[in-house]
């Protein structure tokens, strides 16, 4: 009798990617004998009563056990290693951001028995859905930046939860790896190519701060010594403008002083104003000289012009008696201009010898030159101002000085 198609079937083989270890399901009767399977596969029979009976690769029953055993169906169950992958998504400290949880595990199926009485289908779902209870409260707690402190603690989360899927009959070990989110990793990404450019640019970005702060210390001491420069600039000033005024009060001074000088010898006029001309100019003596002469003739006609007038008399004149005197010195003046005889100095009285053999002989007190009694002498300049006269000089001549710098003239005899 040939074998009927069981009620489950995978098409699986050695190499194929299983989520459920289950291949076959095949129903059991007396009359129906057991489909052939796999050496490596175990069987596990299930009764009436819901009783499993389990015969791992390589036993199987025996034709007795089979016939006296109440067996209602068989599964036939892969306990081979088997891999599988997940990614979990997990929030992190911030609901904005996700970890994303890589799970690299193997499972086998050490309890075929226990397996069957799961009820699971799917190996894979059932290891991630267990991993993600345990992962998801220690993941809470970190934020997204500390992923390598919450892939530590996550680890030892794991280790502590005990074997995953044991009661199922399952060995199962997990690799794990904790990691950012995407848009995150990509930030990461970008903020390491800009630091990569930055300390590539970086020794340029320090040459050219140091230029700059060059050129800033630079320009700083241009500053610096540009206002030293224009403080001692303005202090110079200062200085000049307090020295000219200074000058200029000297100058007032001594200008004031000097119109005290001159004044005192221009007002005396005559002889003595001419004496100073000559000590200041030598070269002036010929024009001092004719002047004086023409002076000296002037007054010497106007004399002559008095004595004649006196001389001749006339209606409403003097009395007789009263013209003794004038003609005497009328005659005298009258001998004096026929003499011809200029003065000297400021002195008017004839030095002896200079009236000549025609010059008659007086008798004291007969004309002005020959004493006091013939007449008052011509008025002599009165000596300089006392701060004049401590400024003057007294030189071997006994009195030729300066006065500020200017010559004098020296003093009138007294």
């Amino acid at each position: 009798m040939m074998n009927q198609p069981p009620q489950w079937q995978q098409d699986a083989h050695r190499h194929t990617v299983l989520v459920d270890p289950v291949i076959t399901i095949q129903e059991l009767s007396r009359f129906k004998p057991l489909r052939a399977t796999r050496i490596d596969h175990a069987l596990v029979f299930t009764t009436a009563q819901g009783a499993l009976d389990a015969f791992p690769p390589p036993s199987r029953p025996s034709r007795t056990e089979l016939a006296t055993r109440r067996w209602t169906s068989v599964y036939e169950v892969d306990t081979g290693r088997h891999e599988a992958t997940a990614v979990l998504a997990l929030a992190s400290q911030n609901d904005a951001f996700l970890f994303e949880a890589s799970l690299d595990c193997t499972w086998q199926v050490t309890d075929p028995a226990a397996f069957v009485a799961s009820g699971e289908r799917n190996v894979p779902a059932l290891v991630q859905r267990s991993v993600e209870q345990i992962l998801r409260p220690v993941l809470r707690g970190y934020a997204m930046e500390d992923s390598a402190a919450a892939e530590l603690h996550a680890r030892k989360a794991l280790e502590s939860a005990g074997p995953i899927g044991a009661r199922a009959g399952l060995a199962v070990h997990c690799g794990l790896q904790i990691r950012r989110d995407e848009a995150t990793l990509e930030q990461a990404r970008r903020l390491r190519e800009i630091e990569f450019a930055r300390q590539q640019l970086e020794p340029r970005h320090v040459l050219l701060m140091r230029e700059d702060e060059l050129a800033a210390e630079r320009a700083l001491a241009q500053g610096r010594q540009q206002h030293q420069v224009e403080l001692e600039r303005q202090a110079l000033d200062h200085e000049r403008r307090v020295a000219r005024g200074n000058q200029e009060l000297e100058l007032q001074a001594i200008e004031a002083q000097k119109i005290d000088f001159y004044t005192y010898y221009l007002e005396r006029g005559g002889p003595a104003a001419m004496a100073f001309q000559l000590a200041r100019h030598p070269e002036d003596t010929r024009l001092v000289m004719e002047n004086l002469r023409a002076d000296q003739l002037r007054l010497m006609d106007n004399q002559l012009n008095v004595a004649l007038q006196a001389l001749g008399g006339g209606p409403g004149g003097l009395e007789e008696h009263q013209m003794d005197e004038p003609r005497r010195l009328a005659a005298n003046v009258m001998k004096e201009v026929l003499s011809a005889k200029l003065y000297q100095g400021g002195d008017r009285r004839l030095p002896p010898g200079a009236a000549g053999p025609t010059a008659p002989e007086t008798a004291p007190g007969a004309g002005p030159w020959a004493g006091e009694e013939a007449g008052p002498l011509p008025p002599q300049a009165p000596p300089p101002p006392a701060e004049h006269a401590e400024r003057a000089g007294t030189g071997e001549d006994g009195g030729t000085g300066e006065v500020f710098g200017y010559p004098t003239p020296p003093r009138p005899p007294r």
